[in-house]
């Protein structure tokens, strides 16, 4: 924000005109290479509910914060949530699918991608420009 016009005050038509764009945000995908699994998965962005949820849940263990990924890409990818997949794993919890589908730098990765998706963390292609 620092490299914003400053001088520029925003009236409230200009935020009635942002109302779709910010909508289109909240309702991003992206398609995601898994290698693992030798092809694309779609990540959506998370609901703001399922994104606080997942953030909550990150507990200072690594194990939570690992479940807490595996939550939120859960309900992210909508693949995951199928119940013809989810009973050929024969898995007990749901979020359980992705650990049994997915590397452990898979599930970073993902969730990274849910988290920037979601506008809590800026893009990287928008940090590395600003580097340079």
């Amino acid at each position: 924000m620092e490299n914003q016009k400053q001088d520029v005050k925003l009236t409230l038509a200009d935020l009635v005109a942002k109302k779709a764009e910010k909508e289109a945000a909240r309702t991003r995908s992206e398609d995601v290479y898994v290698e693992s699994l030798g092809g694309y998965l779609t990540v959506q962005s998370p609901p703001r509910n399922i994104f606080f949820k997942s953030v909550d849940m990150s507990g200072e263990t690594t194990e939570s914060q690992v479940y807490a990924n595996m939550f939120l890409i859960y309900n992210c990818v909508s693949l995951f949530r199928s119940s013809d997949l989810l009973a050929a794993y024969d898995v007990t919890d749901n979020v359980e699918i992705v650990e049994k589908l997915l590397e452990l730098h898979e599930i970073k990765d993902l969730a990274e991608k849910a988290m920037e998706l979601s506008g809590f963390t800026k893009p990287q292609k928008l940090d590395e420009e600003i580097k340079n």
